[in-house]
């Protein structure tokens, strides 16, 4: 096993985190915002819960059976859906 995949399986944990506990929180307080209060804020939280269980099944996937292109484009998918979590979470920041 090489470093690439270490840190893969490192990462794949992290995203699946994220995922799981967004999606287990969708109906409750997590950090300052309430999602049991805000419907919107619950269907996002969910959505993007779905969205990192998926990319980690994907990142998880991709990081022991494809070619390393394949990694990189899953990898580049994965920054996105991260990167964008924090924008749509600041529009219910109060």
């Amino acid at each position: 096993m090489n470093i690439v995949n270490i840190l893969t399986l490192f990462l794949t944990g992290i995203i699946f985190f994220l995922g799981y506990y967004l999606y287990t929180h969708h109906h409750k307080t997590f950090l300052m915002f309430h999602p049991e209060n805000n419907h919107a804020l619950s269907v996002i939280v969910r959505i993007y819960g779905i969205l990192l269980l998926v990319a980690a099944l994907a990142t998880f996937l991709t990081g022991f059976f494809f070619a390393t292109w394949i990694l990189a484009v899953v990898l580049i998918i994965d920054v996105i859906v991260i990167a964008t979590l924090p924008i749509m979470l600041l529009i219910f920041l109060q």
